[in-house]
Order: structure tokens, then sequence, then C-alpha cells
């Protein structure tokens, strides 16, 4: 049984992975920068685009804002991010209709007087006049 051989992608993703785990193993200083030639291949795995920044990230084992700012100076086109492109409203269509509610609205005056309403379906009561009533009876 044979599997499917690896997208350009998913061997651009492994062999960068490979990359990265040879340079830690060979590393001398314990917190050494990454070299730019690395950045370079994840920012290219990220090009392809098959792989989101989060994917490669965690593969590589890299930081994702850090990821994300090289990806944008090497490409400023790859990353779209506009902020008054994206939409502050969504407006959702139903296609069955809304379920039935249910309210249930308790009040209690300072003499002990209690009041529950309980609303079912689709109802349009004044409520703030009903309550305003219950507040000014006279016991």
């Amino acid at each position: 049984m044979s599997s499917a051989p690896p997208t350009k992608s998913a061997s651009a993703l492994e062999e960068v992975k490979q990359q990265f785990k040879i340079w830690r193993k060979t590393k001398t200083a314990g917190r050494e920068r990454i070299p730019a030639s690395l950045w370079q291949a994840a920012a290219e795995v990220f090009k392809i685009g098959d792989y989101s920044l989060h994917t490669i990230s965690k593969t590589l084992h890299l930081n994702q804002t850090a990821l994300k700012k090289y990806v944008q100076q090497q490409f400023p086109r790859a990353i779209k991010v506009k902020p008054e492109e994206t939409p502050s409203f969504i407006a959702l269509e139903l296609d069955s209709p809304p379920t039935v509610s249910e309210c249930i609205i308790e009040m209690e005056d300072t003499t002990g007087a209690k009041m529950r309403m309980c609303l079912r379906g689709k109802t349009d009561p004044n409520i703030f006049e009903i309550c305003k009533s219950f507040w000014r009876q006279q016991i």
C-alpha cells in the first residue's frame, strides 16, 4: 500500500523543519539568533500558500509574531492586514424561524410585595409600564 507523494509545500515544510533541527543541534550559544537563511526558508513555506503562520510557527518552534513580522517585511503583499476592510457588522440570515423565547421577570419591593411575569413567544407588552405601576402601588 503506497501513500500519495508529498506535495510541494509539505516537503518544503518538512525540509525547513529538518534545517531548523540541524541548526538547533549545532548552534554554539544557548540563545543564538536564528540565521536569516532559516527565517527566509520559513517565509518561503508561507509564501507557497498551503500553511498558515500558526502551523508553520508551531511546526518550526518559532514565535508566531516574529515570523509574521519577518514575512510582512519580506513579502508585503503576502499578509493582508487592513482593519478598514474588516466588517464591523455581519448580518446573519436565518432560513428557519427563530425559536420561541422565554423570559421570566421577578420583582420585590421593600415591603415584601412580589410580582413574577413569565413571557413566552413573541410578546410585546410594555414591560416598563407594568414595572412602574408595580413600584407605585400603595399597600
